[in-house]
Parts: C-alpha cells; sequence; structure tokens
C-alpha cells in the first residue's frame, strides 16, 4: 500500500480545477513506487507527463531516465509554456506562423531533443538529505551543463497558531545565468552585474521525493518554461 500525503492530492484535485496554478508538496513524506522510472510517469492517470514521454522517446532516453539518477521532470504544462513562448517568438516575423509540438519533432533532430531534456536528468540519487540552503551545481546528463539545486524554506509559508513549529523546506531547480544571484536583504535577487536580463531561473519543485525502483523523482511546477526558455 502507498501512502499519499495530504498535498499529493491537493495536487491532483487542483490540477484538475486549475491546470495552471502550481500545488507545492513540502517533502514531508516520501512515496516509494514499485516501478521504474518511465512506468511511473506513463503509469500517471492525470495524464500530466503524455506530452514529456513523447520526448523522451523521440530522444530515445527510455534506458537514461531509467539509470541511476534523480529525473527533475518537467510535465506537459511545462512543455506546452515551451510551444507557447516559441509560437509568440514567431509570430512576430508572421502573425500566421504557429509552433506545436510537431514542429518540434520535425525541426529538432534526436540529439537536439535529448540535450533539451538532459538537462534534468542528474545520474546522481538525490534526496532531500542530499541538498542544502546554499544549494550546490550538479552534473546533468547533458554535456557541460551544471545546474543548481537547494533545498530552503519558504519564509511566506504560515505557521497555524503556534502548532506547526519547522517551516516546509521546498526543493528548487536553478540555471545559473552569469554569476549566481545575490539575494538582498528584503528577499529579492539581483545579478552581480547589476543586468536583470542575467537573472537566474529558478524552479520550485510541486512535488518531491518519489522514490522508484532506479532513482528519484522531483516534479517541476506546472510554471515551468520547458529548457529554461524566458
Amino acid at each position: 500500500m502507498i501512502y499519499i500525503p495530504i498535498a499529493s492530492l491537493i495536487m491532483m484535485l487542483a490540477i484538475n480545477s486549475c491546470k495552471k496554478d502550481p500545488v507545492i508538496d513540502g517533502g514531508l513524506s516520501v512515496a516509494k513506487v514499485n516501478m521504474s522510472t518511465y512506468d511511473f510517469l506513463k503509469s500517471n492517470n492525470k495524464n500530466m507527463f503524455d506530452t514529456t514521454l513523447l520526448i523522451i522517446d523521440k530522444a530515445g532516453m527510455k534506458d537514461i531516465i531509467n539509470g541511476p539518477g534523480t529525473f527533475f521532470v518537467p510535465d506537459d504544462y511545462s512543455i506546452a509554456n515551451y510551444l507557447s513562448s516559441k509560437q509568440t517568438e514567431i509570430r512576430k516575423i508572421d502573425e500566421r506562423n504557429n509552433f506545436t509540438l510537431d514542429t518540434l519533432f520535425k525541426y529538432y533532430s534526436a540529439q537536439m531533443l535529448k540535450d533539451s531534456m538532459g538537462i534534468y536528468f542528474f545520474p546522481t540519487k538525490l534526496s532531500r538529505d542530499e541538498l542544502s540552503a546554499t544549494g550546490a551545481l550538479y552534473q546533468t546528463s547533458t554535456p557541460n551543463i551544471k545546474l543548481m539545486i537547494s533545498l530552503e524554506e519558504n519564509a511566506d509559508d504560515y505557521q497555524v497558531g503556534g502548532v506547526i513549529s519547522t517551516k516546509p523546506k521546498y526543493i528548487y531547480l536553478t540555471k545559473i545565468r552569469g554569476e549566481k544571484d545575490l539575494v538582498n536583504s528584503n528577499g529579492t535577487a539581483s545579478d552581480p552585474s547589476g543586468n536583470p536580463q542575467k537573472l537566474d531561473i529558478k524552479v520550485l519543485c510541486q512535488t518531491t521525493g518519489i522514490i522508484t525502483n532506479n532513482g528519484i523523482v522531483h516534479v517541476l511546477s506546472n510554471q515551468h518554461i520547458w529548457t529554461f526558455k524566458q
């Protein structure tokens, strides 16, 4: 019997009611599933990963994500955000242009898809216990690409009448652009160079700590844009 934390149940309901709202699992429970990472994604009855799996298949990455490691999964909404962003971009040239999943598969080679999806897979098992608030850079399965992973408290989260004494901690996946951002006294971030175009791209994990037969799965926020496209 698999224990499903309350936060995960809330996530399932929220996806049905509002697909764009991120739902956060503070990671207080760990779910063990008796299947591979690929099969776990395929078994999701909310169809959150259908498009993600199509890209994995096109990229020939099934064996990679079924290897030992950690997969920060961009769900279907993250892929849709990317397609929408690309369409907005090309419509600046011609408003009749469309950029669909078929367009992606037509113009992106298997290697390009592999490099793009590979930045979310780390050939190291990274549980919450391995992470720190300051974060560290980890090598992805895409050569020469490292991303920062951190486990941070959210100061904005409330505590109920002193009953909850420990603030929840959330996992973040961050793409460092230029130098690592500085965190100001008011909690906002700024790039050391002063260039707002070089702000790091920091993504919240909405569900964490799913242990499969070969690795660990963390699911990224629905707000994320695949490939960290801005």
